[in-house]
C-alpha cells in the first residue's frame, strides 16, 4: 500500500513537473536548461514535452483541479525562470501538502488500497490555527470568491500578509505558504497561512512599517491603471517606487518611498525593473481591509 507521499510522488509530482517543463518550453527555454532547473535528464524533459495534454488529464484523474494545476505550474515555471529554486521547492511542497490536506487524492488512494475510513492526511497536514492565520485565510477566500479576481493578480501570483504586534522579521509575519494564483478569470489559493509563509510580500510590509506606516497587512495586486485611478478616487494615498535594480532592492526602495509620505501610504505602486513585473501593494490594518481596498479600487464586486 502506498503512503500519502508515495502516492504524491507517483500520481502528481511527475505530471506537475511535465506542465512546468512545457510552460518553460513555451516561453522559449531550451531543453538542456529546463533539465538543469528541474534536476532531471534532457531525455526526461523531451518526454515531458511530448506528453502534450496528458499531464493535465492524469492530474485530473488523480483528483487535482486542472485549472489550479495550470496556474501553479505557471507560477513554478516563473520561479525557475528567475532561478528561484528555493521558491520553487517551497511552492511545490506547499501545493502537494495542500492536496493531501484537502483530501483531493483520497479517492485515488482508496482505489489503490487505502482503507475507506483513513483520515491521516486530513489530520496530519492541517496547520495549527491562530488569529492572524484565520484573518489571512478569510481574506484570501474573499479575494478568490470575487468575480474576475484572476485578472487582478500578478502573473507570478499574489500573497496576503499580516504582521504580529512588534514584528521585525519575516518569521513574525503570517502569509500563505503558496500564494493566490490566476487561472483565467478565477483565482486559486495554494498553501496555508503560516508564520514565515511569505518572504517577499512580508519584506515589503516590514519596509513600510520601518518607514513609519501603521499598516499591519498587505496584498499584492497586478499593475492596472484603472486600479490606480480607483484608489485615487477613493482618496487613498499612493506612493510610487522603482524601477528596481533587483528583487532584493525592492524593500529598501519601498521604505524610502513610504518615508517620503511620512508613513501614510495606502498603496505602493512598484514600477518593476529588469525581469520584475510592475505591481501594486495595498496596505491596511488587517488582511480583510487590504483586500477590500484592492477590490474597491479596481471596482470588483464579490460574487
Amino acid at each position: 500500500m502506498l503512503t500519502p507521499h508515495e502516492l504524491v510522488a507517483k500520481a502528481v509530482a511527475p505530471y506537475l513537473r511535465a506542465l512546468v517543463a512545457q510552460t518553460l518550453a513555451e516561453r522559449g527555454m531550451g531543453q538542456e536548461r529546463i533539465a538543469r532547473l528541474l534536476g532531471v535528464s534532457q531525455a526526461m524533459v523531451n518526454k515531458y514535452l511530448h506528453w502534450e495534454s496528458k499531464p493535465l488529464e492524469r492530474l485530473q484523474e488523480a483528483g487535482v483541479d486542472p485549472g489550479e494545476a495550470r496556474a501553479v505550474a505557471e507560477a513554478l515555471a516563473a520561479k525557475l525562470a528567475r532561478d528561484d529554486r528555493a521558491g520553487y521547492m517551497a511552492l511545490m511542497t506547499s501545493f502537494l501538502n495542500a492536496l493531501l490536506a484537502r483530501g483531493s487524492l483520497c479517492r485515488l488512494h482508496q482505489a489503490l488500497g487505502a482503507p475507506s475510513n483513513c483520515s491521516i492526511c486530513l489530520n496530519l497536514f492541517q496547520a495549527p490555527r491562530n488569529p492572524l492565520a484565520e484573518e489571512v485565510l478569510e481574506a484570501a477566500k474573499l479575494l478568490a470568491s470575487t468575480t474576475g479576481a484572476g485578472e487582478l493578480l500578478p502573473r507570478v501570483g499574489s500573497n496576503i500578509v499580516a504582521a504580529a504586534p512588534g514584528a521585525s522579521t519575516t518569521a513574525e509575519v503570517v502569509g500563505l505558504t503558496g500564494g493566490i494564483f490566476p487561472h483565467g478569470d478565477a483565482a486559486a489559493i495554494v498553501g496555508a497561512p503560516a508564520y514565515g509563509g511569505s518572504r517577499h510580500t512580508a519584506s515589503v510590509l516590514l519596509a513600510a512599517m520601518r518607514a513609519g506606516s501603521k499598516a499591519r497587512a498587505a496584498v499584492v495586486a497586478a499593475y492596472k491603471p484603472r486600479c490606480i485611478k480607483g484608489a485615487k478616487r477613493l482618496g487613498l494615498k499612493i506612493v510610487y517606487t522603482g524601477p528596481h535594480s533587483s528583487p532584493d532592492a525592492i524593500p529598501g526602495d519601498v521604505e524610502e518611498a513610504v518615508r517620503s509620505l511620512r508613513g501614510e501610504a495606502d498603496a505602493i505602486v512598484s514600477l518593476g525593473g529588469p525581469g520584475l513585473e510592475p505591481v501594486i501593494y495595498f496596505l491596511g490594518h488587517s488582511p480583510i481591509d487590504v483586500v477590500e481596498k484592492m477590490l474597491k479600487s479596481c471596482r470588483q464586486r464579490v460574487a
